[in-house]
């Protein structure tokens, strides 16, 4: 004879009520598992560049005497990177802006012409940094004459620049004084232009100190 059908039902619910007992044991049971780590957050490090940190950049584009104009943005990439007291402040391939500070074709001043070149600002991990540097000047006297190459402060190359440009003998010694290795690759076309082909590296120097604010992992202490 068959049970009667309430109480296989009465069964089944037993054997139900069984199981998730036994599940809920085993839930029990189980070891905790372990909270995650957190991971450590970086924190702001001010760092210094001092007043004389060379900054050598190679130049996105050609810029020249005849081929830039005044005032014009040129765009350069940091060659190597800048590192003081061993910790990386600005990393190589950082982008740097400058401005033709002045850009005389030949034959516009005496026959000679003149390029000189600034930075000005680069963007570092999305934020804008505004920098002052030396200035890098090429400057042709025409033909038969000498071609110099200065670096220096602002006004004081701008003097000589203009001095030169004009055949002034005290600022020919004078700039032989000043003169610098600011760009390698300049080259000077036959009509005596001046030009800076892209690719080419140059050097300035910061004229005041910068900081830079990088993060940085804190350091963890072993026991």
């Amino acid at each position: 004879m068959h049970p009667p059908q309430g109480k296989a039902k009465s069964l089944g619910v037993l054997a139900i009520i069984a199981i998730l007992g036994t599940l809920a044991y085993l839930h029990s049971s189980a070891p905790d598992q372990p909270k995650p780590v957190p991971k450590p957050v970086p924190k702001p490090v001010n760092l210094m560049l001092a007043a004389g940190t060379p900054v050598t950049v190679r130049l996105s584009s050609a810029v020249g005497s005849k081929l830039s104009t005044s005032g014009q943005t040129f765009r350069g990439i940091l060659q190597h990177a800048i590192v003081i007291d061993g910790q990386t402040v600005v990393p190589a391939d950082t982008e740097f802006s400058g401005k033709v500070i002045e850009a005389v074709p030949a034959g516009r001043l005496s026959g000679g012409a003149s390029l000189r070149l600034a930075l000005t600002s680069f963007t570092l991990n999305g934020t804008e940094h505004q920098i002052r540097t030396t200035s890098v000047a090429r400057v042709s006297q025409g033909k038969g004459k000498r071609t110099v190459e200065l670096t220096g402060g602002g006004a004081a190359v701008g003097a000589l620049v203009g001095a030169l440009v004009h055949g002034g003998k005290g600022a020919a010694i004078g700039a032989a004084l000043g003169a610098g290795g600011g760009a390698a690759g300049s080259a000077f076309t036959g009509n005596h232009e001046i030009i800076m082909p892209a690719q080419s590296s140059v050097t300035f120097e910061l004229v005041e100190p910068l900081t830079v604010t990088r993060r940085q992992l804190p350091q963890t202490s072993h026991s």
